[in-house]
């Protein structure tokens, strides 16, 4: 039996994939390499001349993958989940009918598919970076205010008694360029914003 051998072959498919609820239909770009081993030398020489079919055999792995993916991608998944599923369903590949009767026709007994390369299209790509930019944008938190009865609120009222919420009025505003401090009652004695310092002049 002649020793292990490989063959690499391209491919592509169509998936339906989903990326934060929204659906996506994607062409995947697929690269592997197919392995064998010559189980019968006689059969290989009496249909091929002795000379593995690389051609043949690189084609036929192709439409195999085409074919056992473009199927099991009917239903949508991650783009995290389609490698992982792609992993798993290798052997369906060599199940495929072009492969079924190569051992028994010309002696070629086809062991795995190995070292997968996938890639997803550049625009598939390019979508789901966007969805997934648009939505790690973190959402703002509402600032809120603390009543004098201790109570934090986002309203205009306190919610357990009732009080309005005060109107901020800053003692200080600097006379340069209008930066107010948050805290009126501890201004620093520089502006952030400026570098103008404070002094009586800032004084509302």
């Amino acid at each position: 039996m002649e020793s292990f051998a490989g063959l690499q072959f391209d491919s592509s498919f169509y998936a339906n994939l989903v990326q934060n609820g929204l659906k996506l239909f994607a062409e995947i770009k697929f690269t592997a390499t197919l392995n064998y081993t010559v189980a019968d030398q006689s059969k290989l020489d009496s249909m091929f001349g002795g000379q593995l079919p690389v051609d043949i055999l690189k084609k036929e792995a192709s439409m195999a993958v085409e074919r056992t993916y473009t199927n099991l991608f009917k239903e949508a998944c991650s783009p995290d989940e389609l490698k992982q599923k792609i992993l798993t369903h290798t052997d369906s590949v060599l199940k495929d009918p072009f492969f079924s009767d190569w051992e028994g026709m010309a002696g070629v007994r086809l062991t795995g598919v190995s070292d997968i390369l996938v890639q997803l299209d550049p625009k598939t790509e390019k979508m789901i970076s966007d969805i997934k930019s648009v939505h790690s944008v973190p959402k703002p938190v509402p600032t809120g205010w603390k009543c004098i009865c201790g109570t934090v609120n986002s309203g205009n009222f306190c919610t357990d008694c009732g009080s309005k919420r005060p109107v901020r009025t800053p003692l200080y505003r600097c006379n340069k360029c209008g930066w107010e401090p948050a805290d009126p009652h501890n201004p620093p004695k520089f502006c952030p914003e400026c570098g103008d310092r404070f002094d009586e002049n800032d004084i509302k």
